[in-house]
């Protein structure tokens, strides 16, 4: 068992998160903001769009930013054939 603590795991930034996790960040993000919950009704898509903007290289990796910018109505179109 070890005796570690959390102070011992690794602070990871930037490209040092693997690309699959970079990734689900904001697949994520866009999943749960943009639908209803039992706790919580569905954000409007302008509001989640300005949160991705906003966490634009803070929380979210930039590239990856622009990409689902730039395919967002593929995105959109994903959403909503799957819709829960």
């Amino acid at each position: 068992m070890s005796s570690g603590t959390a102070a011992d795991i690794p602070i990871l930034k930037g490209e040092d998160i693997h690309i699959y996790g970079r990734i689900t960040a904001i697949a994520d993000v866009f999943d749960a903001l943009g639908s209803d919950r039992c706790y919580k009704k569905a954000w409007e898509d302008e509001k989640i769009f300005e949160l991705i903007r906003n966490g634009r290289q803070k929380h979210f990796d930039p590239k990856l930013v622009d990409i689902f910018f730039e395919n967002l109505d593929t995105f959109l179109e994903i959403r909503s054939k799957f819709k829960d």
